[in-house]
């Protein structure tokens, strides 16, 4: 084996750009054995490639530059705790990534099973069990809350008052687990019960038009004042808002 290797056999070897090797050099991260001072090239010791796989390791690990350094400058003893802590990190981070994907397919669920049964121009009554969601509130506060970004999107309309909520379509406890413990979500209820309900299609401030065709198609039906949405193509799914579908249903008091 060789006793040496130049910059372009370290690259190799790791299969990393020169120019990263050149910036390792230039931060004293990993730095060549001999340097010639006439050519500027570049040697390596070949025991050197430990240090090189360990900086490897440890990106891979997720380790920034700057914490490689002080790690590799550090004791055994201090090594090791650097490593635990950055396991630890990492499972944080593994279980963060798992509930959102979870939270992710159930929104794909939702919609999927939602398209599936579409009839834009029907108007029907539909009987429904207790549902759960995660209130928001008005408009101001949907956009910096993680819920909506990933549950389904309840709007609900009353009177002048227009609120949203995070629809745990699923196993609703597994679903609040992105909030952390479910104990501390307040966690509210759509009543069962039978409801009118149509498609709106298109953009949401055309949606009292389809309040008032809804409306106008109850016949002896009484129908309470306020008005439930869910939407199931919205802007996650359809850059276009014309294709936006929502399904509106409003609770029915009498028959």
């Amino acid at each position: 084996m060789k006793k040496t290797l130049t910059i372009g056999e370290m690259s190799a070897l790791f299969q990393i750009n020169v120019q990263t090797l050149h910036y390792y050099d230039s931060i004293g991260l990993f730095v060549p054995a001999v340097r010639d001072e006439a050519t500027g090239h570049r040697k390596y010791e070949f025991d050197q490639v430990y240090k090189l796989a360990s900086i490897r390791y440890m990106r891979k690990l997720g380790y920034s530059l700057k914490q490689i350094k002080t790690y590799m400058d550090s004791h055994f003893n201090s090594k090791l705790d650097h490593l635990k802590e950055q396991s630890r990190n990492l499972r944080r981070k593994w279980e963060e990534l798992i509930k959102i994907d979870t939270a992710i397919q159930r929104k794909i669920s939702f919609i999927e099973r939602e398209t599936a049964n579409i009839q834009l121009d029907k108007i029907s009554v539909k009987e429904f069990p207790e549902r759960k969601y995660i209130p928001i509130g008005e408009e101001e506060l949907l956009y910096g809350n993680e819920y909506f970004y990933f549950y389904p999107t309840i709007a609900f309309y009353e009177h002048d008052l227009k609120y949203f909520g995070a629809y745990l379509f699923g196993e609703d406890d597994e679903t609040r687990e992105m909030g952390g413990n479910a104990n501390d979500l307040s966690v509210s209820v759509i009543p069962a019960g039978k409801y009118f309900c149509c498609y709106h299609v298109g953009p949401y401030e055309r949606i009292y038009d389809s309040f008032k065709r809804l409306r106008s198609a109850a016949g002896s039906l009484k129908l309470a004042d306020n008005a439930i949405n869910f939407n199931i193509i919205d802007q996650f799914v359809e850059k276009d808002n014309e294709n936006y579908i929502t399904e509106i249903q409003v609770p029915i008091i009498a028959e």
